[in-house]
């Protein structure tokens, strides 16, 4: 096994060191960007080509959520509910599920507030250090404040193999997704609005989808 470079093994301390910050943290302040603006993915480009959702994914969706069974209203219950049309309208094909990626930690998280990953999906070959999955979070967030649960992901899944990494997150009635990268100074989070659901359900799920089934561009070493 060859020997981790230098500028690797002062990387992993850093991104270790906050980790360990943010896992003792309940949520963390960020700044409030779109991806219309200078500052959309830079490492990750939108699958050009996806169909809206049909009017029968909509249509179910909407009767889930105006469904209002106490027992299944829990943000966790609705990051759920939402998170399984749409992973059933994104064609990714077959990933190996998260238990077997071996390099990284625990992406789950059963107490309060739980977070934890659906699906990841490594893209193939050295040359492309990339990441994308999605995952639920038992809390709502508001457009400028990060989960605890969203960070750690993030973190866990870039300490790996410093990966850049692109993030679904469903809390509740809402989704957003992130891209993220370690610049060898600091942790770069870029991050779309927050889609509200039913209202935004045929934008929301397609501009997530083209996002997450994205190919890897830009200087990626």
């Amino acid at each position: 096994m060859s020997a981790e470079l230098p500028e690797h093994y002062k990387d992993h301390r850093v991104l270790l060191e906050l980790e360990l910050a943010i896992d003792e943290l309940a949520e963390h302040k960020s700044t409030k960007l779109t991806e219309d603006s200078a500052y959309r993915p830079s490492f990750f480009a939108p699958y050009p080509s996806i169909q809206a959702p049909s009017e029968n994914i909509v249509d179910e969706l909407q009767s889930t959520l105006a469904f209002e069974d106490t027992c299944f209203t829990e943000p966790v219950d609705r990051a759920r509910q939402v998170a399984g049309p749409w992973s059933f309208y994104v064609p990714y094909g077959q990933h190996p599920p998260v238990d077997d990626y071996k390099p990284y930690k625990d992406l789950y998280q059963d107490d309060k507030p739980e977070f934890g990953t659906f699906r990841m999906t490594d893209v193939r070959g050295k040359a492309l250090p990339h990441t994308k999955a999605f995952m639920y979070n038992d809390m709502d967030a508001t457009d400028g404040i990060i989960l605890r649960g969203e960070l750690l992901t993030i973190l866990r899944l870039m300490l790996g193999q410093l990966r850049k990494v692109f993030l679904v997150s469903f809390m509740g009635k809402r989704a957003r997704a992130f891209e993220s990268y370690f610049n060898g100074q600091a942790l770069v989070l870029r991050t779309t609005k927050l889609y509200n659901f039913p209202e935004e359900i045929s934008i929301g799920f397609k501009n997530r989808a083209e996002w997450y089934l994205s190919s890897p561009t830009g200087d990626t070493f």
